[in-house]
């Protein structure tokens, strides 16, 4: 898959099995990681994957299948003297997600990644939750709760912080706020592709005004489910963003506060003892 950060193609090669546990009644779903790598784009593909979301119609059908070439070309070099898998699960990469209007494309087409990778691939996984009413996202709340068991709730933190837990008996997902996605471009600005450890954030001091301002988008707001996409970054979050004029290390401080309250309205309401995994890059 390829995440809205667009820091490289992630490939893992995973084994699932149903386990037992004396303690428990019912076999449950494990996994074995065996082998897993990010290929970091060149900066042709990064660009056209960032812009994909201004191509015409025309162009991102061409880029659709030269994208799923890439991928199935990719995942065969991954895949050299490894296990052969019984099938390829690719996400893709998203360039548009308005589920409000029933809208959600992932670019990398599957068929062409069978056709290269001779092998059964399972792909398009929004589409059918967003035709039938659904978010589309987060991506793998069900995967959360059957092969992470002894956690209560699931953080990502990747370009977009999504979270998933059990609520009166049913699997709720949402995503929360930007965070990758808004705090990379600030990090290129100073030669970095990203603020590692977040040294840069913890030099910058908090932006009262800035803070306010991304803590009032309506998004925010709003009660979940609900989803976001790049489009709803470039429209709310960008601007905001864009036309202060503090330091990028403020910018930086001030956002991942930004990032830490919306997390904190939603975990503060745990009940204590709860088990809170966190994963992803922003974590």
């Amino acid at each position: 898959m390829s995440g809205t950060s667009v820091d490289g193609l992630d490939l893992a090669l995973v084994q699932f099995y149903q386990a037992n546990d004396p303690f428990v009644d019912e076999p449950f779903w494990a996994f074995r990681l065996i082998e897993a790598d990010t290929l970091p784009y060149s900066e042709q593909w990064a660009k056209d994957l960032k812009t994909a979301i201004q191509f015409s119609d025309h162009e991102l059908k061409a880029f659709d299948l030269e994208y799923g070439l890439y991928l199935g070309h990719q995942i065969n070099r991954f895949l050299k003297n490894k296990p052969k898998p019984d099938f390829i699960a690719s996400h893709g990469h998203t360039v548009f997600h308005q589920p409000e209007k029933g809208i959600t494309l992932q670019v990398g087409n599957g068929e062409i990644i069978s056709q290269e990778c001779k092998l059964p691939v399972v792909y398009d996984f929004r589409s059918l939750d967003v035709s039938l009413g659904g978010q589309g996202a987060p991506l793998v709340p069900i995967g959360d709760r059957d092969l992470f068991k002894a956690f209560d709730f699931c953080l990502n933190l990747g370009g977009i912080a999504n979270i998933s837990f059990d609520e009166k008996g049913e699997r709720k997902a949402f995503d929360i706020c930007p965070i990758n996605m808004a705090l990379n471009p600030i990090a290129q600005e100073l030669g970095k592709e990203y603020d590692d450890q977040g040294n840069w954030a913890r030099q910058g001091q908090t932006d009262q005004n800035l803070l306010n301002q991304l803590n009032a988008i309506a998004y925010c707001q709003l009660p979940y489910p609900k989803s976001l996409g790049l489009e709803d970054y470039l429209q709310f979050w960008q601007p905001i963003i864009q036309t202060s004029t503090i330091s990028p290390v403020d910018k930086l401080s001030t956002l991942v506060d930004h990032v830490a309250m919306q997390i904190a309205s939603i975990v503060n309401k745990i009940e204590p003892g709860s088990r809170l995994l966190v994963t992803g890059g922003g974590a």
